[in-house]
């Protein structure tokens, strides 16, 4: 069985290595490009885990009074709180990227992140991350 991973990020050239590795390597790789459309994916289709830009726009759910520098925070906090129907509230979060701001960092951090990546990751210890969690999932199950 894959493990199914949502990419969250705005900028498709930025995942589009990573899909290709892991695709050959037994996972499925979808990409929401905007909050709207994560939403939508989380609520309609089940993910192992989750690829998380902090800036992307946030769309018509998160609200214009999200700023796009927060738009992931604002999405995890609604997974974390199982505001999002289902849904796994508790799933695995892999931060990926480019975002320099230590404020954000401290407050998604506390949201739960099992990796906290920042862009330019080298190739290898994203993959990696990824198989790790892989293989986290692999024992629960």
């Amino acid at each position: 069985m894959k493990t199914r991973i949502l990419f969250v990020e705005d900028e498709r050239w930025g995942v589009d290595p990573y899909f290709e590795e892991l695709k050959k390597n037994g996972f499925e790789c979808v990409l929401a490009k905007n909050g709207d459309e994560a939403i939508k994916k989380l609520k309609n289709q089940k993910f192992d885990l989750l690829s998380l830009d902090i800036m992307f726009p946030p769309g018509k759910i998160l609200g214009q009074e999200t700023m796009p520098v927060r738009a992931g925070m604002k999405l995890l906090e609604m997974i974390r709180q199982g505001k999002i129907e289902n849904c796994n509230p508790n799933i695995k979060v892999i931060i990926l990227t480019a975002v320099i701001n230590y404020e954000i960092e401290k407050e998604i951090k506390k949201l739960g992140t099992s990796a906290y990546l920042k862009k330019p990751a080298e190739f290898t210890e994203v993959i990696e991350t990824f198989y790790k969690l892989k293989n986290e999932l692999e024992k629960v199950s």
